[in-house]
């Protein structure tokens, strides 16, 4: 047999098994296919282990296999011959009654343990939103997720054991299947938000200073995530409810809104209802990945009301102009020593200040 790593070994024998058993998968047969037409000592070795696995086996009688007989015609022909012989034979015959069973039992060992990994270990799947774009996604429980634009999602292929777990950057909307007995967790940068069977919508970026969670129907247990102190701040919420977690000050505040308000973007709008427009522009900000500064303290609490459906960015500023009492320019993009762009960059100021810019 060619000499391997012990690891490459642990792999092949366990490819062995799971063929023996029959639920070796179709790349399993063409390696050990391969493997074993590469050379006479592996063929042998696959042969001295299928003969293991079948003398073993319950539905296989192991008085019809021939190793006694075969014993006993070699002790016949052995005999005469010198005493060393015999014991020599009477060895072989002790070592055989020892190995076969150690073997056999490494074979099924390696078995077993393949297929204790393979249903313990979860395959997760990660889907990122492009800037601009909405995505939905349907999980293996039937959930349905929206994510919002530059956000992304990592989620199990299938969902094992006790709890259903799943990781957010950014923002998304959960429509969440109905399982009491088994909850349902998400887990984002500043937040863990658990549900059994609940709608509700989660915005946490990194960059930003506030997290979010508005609750449409059902119930929600929310924990703010602290760097130092793990889980804490237990809070319970019910519909039409929206938390904001300060993430600098680790206030939570729990006001009773209009919820359309927080949840639009997954149909394509921008509702906004005497938000400051420093929200606003951070909202649009991340909706088309583009830096908006605000000039001007006067700007910074500007009250302001609106709805957008699907508009460009510059659809969006060229409205926000008409409607408020402020102008904008566009920063020239010059090109990085790679080649590259930098970002999009928006200056926003009091129009009375334009001759300024």
């Amino acid at each position: 047999m060619i000499k391997m790593h012990e690891n490459e070994q642990a792999d092949l024998d366990s490819i062995i098994a799971r063929y023996l058993a029959g639920n070796a998968v179709d790349e399993d047969i063409n390696l050990l296919r391969d493997w074993v037409e590469s050379s006479e000592l592996n063929k042998k070795y696959f042969d001295e282990l299928k003969n293991i696995w079948e003398v073993s086996s319950k539905k296989i009688n192991p008085v019809k296999i021939n190793i006694e007989n075969a014993l006993s015609n070699v002790l016949e022909k052995t005999s005469g011959k010198s005493k060393i012989t015999t014991v020599w034979i009477y060895w072989k015959k002790i070592a055989a009654v020892v190995l076969i069973p150690l073997l056999l039992g490494n074979l099924i060992w390696f078995y077993l343990n393949s297929q204790k990994r393979n249903f313990s270990e979860s395959v997760y799947n990660e889907v990122f939103a492009a800037y601009g774009t909405r995505t939905a996604i349907k999980l293996a429980d039937g959930s349905s997720v929206w994510l919002n634009s530059g956000s992304s999602l990592k989620y199990p292929e299938k969902f094992k054991g006790k709890e259903r777990n799943v990781y957010l950057q950014g923002e998304a909307y959960f429509e969440i299947a109905t399982n009491a007995s088994v909850p349902f967790i998400l887990r984002s940068p500043s937040l863990i938000v658990r549900a059994t069977g609940t709608v509700f919508n989660v915005s946490d970026h990194i960059s930003d200073l506030n997290s979010e969670v508005t609750l449409v129907s059902g119930k929600v247990f929310v924990n703010e995530i602290s760097a130092d102190k793990g889980q804490k701040q237990f809070v319970e919420l019910f519909p039409d409810q929206h938390l904001t977690l300060n993430k600098e000050t680790g206030k939570i505040s729990v006001l009773k809104e209009d919820v359309n308000e927080y949840i639009s973007w997954k149909d394509g709008k921008l509702i906004f209802r005497n938000k400051p427009l420093s929200y606003v522009v951070n909202k649009i900000s991340q909706l088309f990945n583009v830096d908006i500064e605000l000039h001007g303290s006067i700007l910074q609490d500007y009250r302001y009301r609106a709805t957008f459906e699907d508009e460009s960015l510059s659809e969006i500023l060229r409205l926000l102009k008409i409607s408020s009492p402020i102008d904008y320019v566009e920063v020239k993009r010059n090109p990085l020593p790679d080649g590259s762009f930098p970002k999009r960059k928006v200056m926003i100021f009091p129009s009375d200040s334009a001759d300024m810019y």
